[in-house]
């Protein structure tokens, strides 16, 4: 080889060195964690496997859900998310065990499925319904000494300091709705079962039952909201426009209910924007919607903690936590083995519908366990009580500070409802589609 070429190969290596070494530094800089709202940050990779420490091997968490069309039914496929981080830790070989019963959406049910929980020897229970069934699961932990955590419930929590709300508060909530209707002078409430959340103004109110004509309703909010309907062809006059319409719609009810509601304005052409009560965020909601052939929509909002996974997108570790829990979630919709809380079906036909809400409380628990160095349910709520929890710790969804009974975190997002798909869950048929509920700065 000449000494001419022999300097070419010389430069051309150190050329291609040079790229490597800025590939890798670019690298770093753009994966490279920001500082964590909670705790240390999570590493520049996003492993699927969640580890732990000193946990008993026998360690078993219980799960409370509500099956059939009961109060409360809506949240019992979100609930799906605790398989996905059990599954998690039991890849780096912590093994946790779930056990699951139902409350039939009574407060006796609730009462006998926490009983049930704690006679198979529990650490804790994760609530994952809400309704006031929960009153009877609070009141039989209580009286076991079982820590409890209620990742979907925004009543008051009275547990006898054993008792965690992972949700948003009513107070939280009602501020939050606020937030979303700012701007609007004239709202429009439609009670469809839920009531007036306190403290939001609102200058009108619809009620609607279960049942009733939902068509019927929405001419008439088309109405109120100054849809205008021009005359028919026999000569019938259209509907008139009103002083004064509504310029936005508040919708409060369970999440079917405001399904229901949701297409029939939709078919009467109401443009004005509707913020819903959270339960729109359930599984329920975007299922029971499509199949009545409405549409998502960013006129569409409700309110509540932004653990969607759109959070996954963000480049700090909080998105790199979302998306360890759903590189977690496909790998167990893989596992033709794998099945659902209940064991009647396979897990991938939910893996849509699981959240990181009910995943977020199996990990807290489960930390709870390791500080403890035990499965003692009453050790387990003591260490509970001094944990903050966050992404470093595999929370997926905001921090959790655990010093207080009203866990999460900040405020809750103002969510927008989008048909986009983000690509990030498997492509599988089943009972629920991800609620796609994005916080404003991804829904812009």
């Amino acid at each position: 080889m000449s000494r001419l070429a022999t300097r070419r190969n010389l430069i051309s290596g150190a050329v291609a060195l040079v790229a490597v070494a800025a590939i890798i530094a670019m690298s770093v800089f753009l994966f490279r964690p920001s500082d964590a709202a909670m705790g240390d940050p999570v590493e520049a990779s996003v492993p699927v496997a969640l580890s732990a420490a000193n946990v008993p091997a026998e360690t078993k968490l219980g799960v409370v859900v509500t099956l059939g069309s009961s109060s409360g039914a809506a949240w019992k496929d979100a609930a799906q998310g605790a398989a996905v981080a059990a599954h998690r830790f039991s890849l780096s070989g912590t093994a946790i065990a779930l056990s699951t019963a139902d409350d039939r959406g009574t407060t006796e049910g609730a009462r006998k499925a926490v009983e049930k929980l704690v006679s198979e020897g529990v650490s804790g229970i994760i609530v994952a319904t809400d309704g006031e069934q929960v009153d009877g699961a609070l009141e039989a932990a209580a009286s076991a000494g079982v820590p409890v955590l209620l990742p979907y419930y925004a009543d008051k929590v009275d547990g006898d300091g054993a008792a965690w709300r992972t949700a948003p508060t009513e107070a939280q909530v009602s501020k939050s709705l606020t937030s979303a209707l700012a701007g609007a002078k004239r709202t429009l409430l439609i009670d469809a079962g839920g009531g007036a959340p306190a403290s939001v103004d609102v200058a009108a109110k619809i009620s609607f039952e279960p049942g009733a004509d939902a068509e019927q309703l929405a001419a008439d909010v088309a109405r109120r909201t100054g849809v205008v309907e021009p005359a028919k062809a026999d000569g019938t006059p259209g509907r008139a426009p009103v002083a004064n319409p509504a310029d936005a719609v508040l919708l409060s009810g369970n999440p079917t209910q405001q399904a229901t509601v949701v297409h029939a304005l939709q078919s009467a052409n109401v443009t004005v924007p509707v913020v819903l009560t959270p339960g729109a965020t359930s599984p329920a909601f975007a299922s029971r919607l499509a199949q009545a052939g409405g549409t998502a929509s960013g006129r569409l909002s409700t309110v509540g903690p932004d653990a969607g996974d759109a959070a996954a997108l963000r480049p700090d570790a909080s998105g790199r936590a979302m998306s360890g829990f759903l590189a977690g979630l496909r790998v167990l919709a893989q596992d033709k083995e794998a099945k659902n809380l209940t064991g009647d079906v396979p897990f991938s036909e939910v893996a849509n519908a699981a959240d990181s809400r009910s995943h977020d409380a199996v990990v807290a628990l489960v930390r709870a366990v390791s500080t403890a160095g035990s499965g003692d349910p009453a050790k387990v709520a003591k260490a509970l009580g001094t944990l903050k929890l966050g992404p470093a710790d595999g929370i997926a969804g905001p921090g959790l500070d655990f010093t207080r009974p009203d866990s999460m975190d900040g405020e809750p997002a103002v969510l927008h409802f989008s048909a986009q798909d983000l690509g990030l869950r498997p492509l599988v048929s089943g009972s629920g589609g991800p609620a796609s509920w994005f916080s404003s700065p991804a829904a812009d």
